[in-house]
């Protein structure tokens, strides 16, 4: 039964028993924090959803036997990769991740999943082989600490960019999944073809006009196609593998390390 005070009627015996429940400590809450998840991961650049919003976040997971032996069916190291992100790869933000989704993520994102997902199962650190002279040693990596990350400052607007070539003026993209795929897929062809495939995808407008097809970029001035592969790796998001450097002790000079998908998946 409930019985109500008149503070009116009462005032005094009304202010006793609001100063006694002033007085009264709140019950403790029993907080826990969590530490972050080894397989979720930030993406560099971002997913951008229908709504226009940059989804930054993703979750993978470890691979176990039976992705081994669908990436052990792979023709090539780089269609080993494409199963590797495909099997490895959970989500994008909330929704479920498929091979469409993976497509549109920048190249950059699709790396930094890969890297994640060997995280997941193999572990943070990973022994590498350097040589310093005609020594070979095995140098331990620090996947967190050692190989920086770049990340895009205006995940919308720096995926397009302008490029000022000798002959012309370039509107150009950072390269999707869907060129990065392409160039697994033709990993066999000269590497000037697989230049050619990936201005495809990324140069989108030459002055003025869009780039409809193939010969349009095989048509550009040799100068000009290596100014915007130039321009496309200054500015890619994601793990930047090429800075992993270590001192030999004989010499002091630096010597780099090399990290890659294949050396880190042993292929």
């Amino acid at each position: 039964m409930t019985k109500t005070i008149s503070a009116a009627a009462n005032p005094a015996l009304a202010n006793n028993l609001i100063n006694q429940a002033l007085a009264e400590k709140p019950e403790a809450i029993d907080v826990k924090v969590l530490p972050p998840l080894d397989n979720v991961v930030t993406l560099p650049g971002g997913y951008i959803n229908a709504a226009g919003e940059v989804i930054t976040e993703a979750e993978v997971r470890e691979l176990n036997g039976n992705d081994e032996e669908a990436i052990a069916r792979a023709a090539n190291i780089g269609r080993a990769i494409l199963i590797i992100l495909q099997r490895g790869t959970v989500r994008i933000g909330s929704e479920k991740a498929d091979d469409k989704m993976l497509d549109q993520l920048l190249a950059g994102d699709r790396d930094m999943l890969i890297l994640a997902i060997f995280k997941a199962t193999f572990g943070r650190t990973t022994e590498v082989p350097v040589y310093f002279g005609s020594e070979l040693k095995q140098i331990e990596v620090d996947l967190d600490k050692d190989i920086k990350v770049k990340v895009l400052t205006d995940p919308i607007n720096d995926r397009i960019f302008s490029v000022s070539g000798k002959n012309h003026e370039y509107t150009v993209t950072l390269p999707t999944g869907v060129s990065q795929r392409e160039m697994i897929i033709n990993s066999d062809k000269s590497s000037s073809e697989l230049t050619t495939i990936m201005l495809e995808s990324t140069v989108l407008k030459i002055d003025n006009s869009p780039v409809v097809s193939k010969q349009q970029v095989r048509n550009l001035g040799l100068a000009d196609r290596r100014k915007i592969v130039e321009e496309i790796n200054k500015r890619l998001p994601g793990p930047q593998f090429d800075s992993i450097v270590v001192t030999d002790p004989e010499t002091g000079s630096e010597v780099p390390v090399p990290v890659n998908f294949g050396t880190l998946f042993r292929f």
